[in-house]
């Protein structure tokens, strides 16, 4: 019955009643058995289960009178509500169909919300939206499904009554009670448990974290206010004493056998999770036998168990100021599902043969079972590649591990070649001692950081290039090219510091990655403002993400790339393991097995994009909070930096340890009034005028690591920035603001 209607109303352009559907379906059941039918009561009856049900599901509308059409034929959609800190969002909608070559097609497509149409949704709600025409803009409809699980917040008291106030700005309009007595001030993880309507809710504490004037747990916390939960289910750890904590002899079987191999992994020296292990050679042809062998965690870990489900749940594990919040257990993650040295290991090996262009021209990827030489480290491998200073442990590999510096630099210029941008990131890593951060550092690539993220680079495109050719589904990593409005913005600022990029506009610097790999490199040479520049580079490039529709990787100039070497720690990486696993190692490439992943890869796609983001924000969060911490410590004191960022309010310096910061205007002496056309602060009283790029001498005056806000004063100036025709536009910038403000005072009087 449900195929009858579902032809009839993928035909019907206008909204159908009940009475003519059935008179539709009795035609076409009549049709096909060649005599007259008639629909009973009880078939009757079924039609308007079936469209309950389609209607429940938001599949079919059933107008107010009482007619149906398909969803797809109205204004209306379904989608994820993503909300903004303001109250307004956007609606994400996915669709996915068969195009007329059979190809699988998924699109996405984003409803901008205002705050008043946004009808009571929160961060993260499934809703119906109707997305309008030209005249009338999206809205969200109705509210489907909320799937909140908790929420992290801060308890509060209105007389001796007990609410909870959601840490996340996009869920403040939620009005959470508490049954009984409270903490005030305390924070906590509270479950929503009884719905009194959309926006007011009786909740429950199912999790005490510390007090908002206690500094202990702080990350924990931080982690959780992102969504962030470090704990795992009963279900999880229950499942968790099945799986063994060695590789038992019946676990080898169907495995290619390598654990005669010269591998060995190469980490930070703190690295508990060791995910990927390499080996090279030479062939008899001259070539390069490179091998990426990668922890088999999907073999650990079965499909759609608790412990999958949990992994799903976070996305990716968290790395936050020195701890490690795992995607999977420790008893997993640095446990069976680690390749640590000396004991066996279960493994997917990507076995490549390289030639001397860098060429892979033969490979295979195959199920191993390996056992690791070594635990290098990346200080001590540098150290036998840069400076021949070679740890005893470490001799037997000496040539090895030149070899493979060898092949990395043939990748690497390969890459390069082809349009590979790469810019020089300064990530700051706390020290710490005692359990107390004692400094700052900055973390550096160099050569045998290098070589491992060459050969994770070339097993992730081998292994992207493999599902492809076999027509077979994948999670790709994409990356799309840049915004053409920053490149113009960043071309604008260069033409006014006198270092201007004439050989491309910004239209052919956004959308050739060989133009902008130039533009970078001309970044490059922009002597001390190169560092800031480079940062404005880095903004002007769109967020990778995961997506089962490929569209190449402008950044790393990769028509097929995918994350295949961390699935101990990314969930997209799993993903790609299980796919493996069920149409390449077990030849089962069925249209039923390509269908089961064409349908899981987007809600997969979409889950690990929204945890690696959220990842990103927690870790930058983290960072900022103990930098603040830290500098609590030294209010008072002097440093040095350079201005990165102005508005009309503040200006952003960073520290020449990195530590980023603000100036506020209001804590300097005199009127100033922010300019975009000449890229400084302008003084209305001949003061000094402040430009993006002046380095200055500057004093802390407040440090919070509950704000996580550094603010400082400004001492003097050291250097300028030489703004071309600065003095001009600023002198217009001060007529037209004092014009202002001669207006304002004339209204007033």
């Amino acid at each position: 019955m449900k195929s009858y209607i579902d032809s009839i109303l993928k035909k019907e352009k206008k909204p159908i009643s009940l009475e003519r559907l059935y008179h539709k379906i009795e035609k076409n059941m009549s049709d096909d058995c060649g005599s007259e039918l008639l629909l009973n009561d009880e078939e009757k009856q079924e039609v308007i289960d079936i469209l309950n049900n389609e209607v429940n599901n938001f599949r079919v509308i059933k107008t107010s009178s009482d007619n149906y059409i398909l969803i797809g034929k109205t204004s209306f959609r379904t989608g994820r509500f993503y909300a903004d800190r303001n109250g307004a969002g956007k609606v994400s909608v996915t669709t996915s169909y068969i195009d007329s070559d059979n190809k699988h097609i998924v699109k996405e497509i984003k409803y901008m919300v205002n705050r008043g149409s946004a009808n009571g949704a929160i961060d993260g709600d499934y809703v119906l939206v109707d997305i309008g025409n030209k005249k009338v803009k999206p809205k969200v409809y109705k509210i489907i499904e909320r799937n909140i699980d908790y929420i992290p917040g801060e308890v509060y008291r209105i007389g001796t009554s007990f609410f909870v106030k959601p840490i996340d700005k996009r869920k403040q309009a939620l009005t959470i009670a508490l049954e009984g007595e409270a903490i005030e001030g305390a924070r906590v993880a509270v479950s929503l448990d009884k719905k009194v309507n959309d926006q007011y809710y009786i909740g429950r504490v199912v999790r005490e974290f510390n007090h908002k004037d206690d500094p202990n747990q702080d990350i924990l916390w931080e982690a959780f206010k992102h969504g962030i939960d470090n704990e795992f289910s009963d279900e999880s750890i229950e499942q968790l004493r099945t799986i063994p904590d060695s590789v038992r002899d019946i676990d080898t079987i169907g495995r290619e056998d390598l654990t005669d191999w010269c591998i060995f992994t190469i980490d930070g020296i703190d690295t508990k999770d060791m995910d990927d292990a390499i080996s090279c050679t030479i062939n008899k042809d001259g070539n390069y036998v490179l091998g990426v062998h990668i922890t088999d965690v999907a073999s650990l870990i079965p499909e759609n168990s608790p412990l999958d489900m949990e992994a799903f749940r976070k996305g990716n594990s968290y790395y936050l100021g020195g701890s490690v919040i795992p995607m999977t257990p420790h008893q997993i993650s640095n446990g069976i599902g680690s390749l640590n040295p000396y004991v066996r290991r279960l493994a997917i090996s990507c076995i490549m043969e390289i030639d001397k262009n860098g060429d892979v021209v033969n490979y295979k990827i195959t199920p191993s079972i390996i056992k690791s030489r070594l635990k290098m480290t990346y200080d001590k491998v540098n150290k036998i590649l840069k400076d021949n200073d070679v740890d005893s442990e470490y001799e037997d590999y000496v040539e090895t591990l030149r070899l493979m510096s060898k092949l990395a630099l043939k990748l690497r210029k390969k890459r390069l070649v082809k349009g590979s941008i790469e810019f020089e990131r300064h990530e700051i890593k706390a020290l710490y001692q005692d359990g107390k951060v004692v400094d700052f550092s900055v973390r550096t690539q160099d050569v045998a950081e290098n070589l491992i993220q060459e050969f994770m680079l070339i097993a992730n495109e081998t292994v992207d290039k493999t599902l492809s050719s076999k027509g077979l589904p994948c999670i790709h990593r994409v990356h799309d090219k840049p915004s053409q409005e920053k490149v113009k913005e960043l071309l604008r600022f260069l033409s006014a510091v006198n270092m201007p990029f004439k050989d491309f506009d910004s239209e052919r610097i956004a959308h050739d990655k060989k133009v902008y790999q130039k533009f970078v490199n001309h970044l490059h040479s922009c002597g001390r403002l190169s560092s800031l520049l480079l940062d404005e580079g880095i903004k002007c490039m769109a967020r990778a993400k995961y997506s089962p529709e490929n569209i190449g990787h402008f950044g790393l100039a990769k028509d097929n790339y995918c994350h295949f070497t961390s699935p101990v720690r990314r969930y997209a990486d799993l993903t790609v393991h299980r796919i493996l696993w069920d149409c390449v190692f077990n030849k089962d490439s069925s249209a039923k097995k390509i269908h089961k992943w064409e349908k899981k890869l987007p809600e997969i796609a979409e889950k690990t994009t929204r945890m690696e983001k959220i990842s990103d924000e927690a870790e930058r969060d983290v960072l900022q909070m103990i930098c603040a911490g830290y500098m609590e410590q030294h209010i008072g004191d002097e440093y040095e930096g350079i201005i990165t960022g102005i508005s009309q309010g503040c200006m952003t310096v960073l520290l020449d340890n990195y530590i980023e910061g603000t100036i506020r205007v209001k804590d300097m002496n005199g009127d100033y009034v922010y300019s975009p056309d000449s890229f400084s602060l302008v003084s209305l009283e001949d003061r000094n005028n402040y430009y993006i790029g002046d380095r200055l001498r500057l004093k802390l005056k407040s440090s919070s690591a509950e704000t996580k806000k550094i603010d400082f004063t400004i001492i003097e100036k050291i250097e300028e920035t030489n703004i071309v025709d600065a003095n001009s536009i600023n002198k217009l910038v001060k007529i037209k603001a004092k014009e202002e403000k001669s207006k304002k005072v004339n209204r007033k009087k």
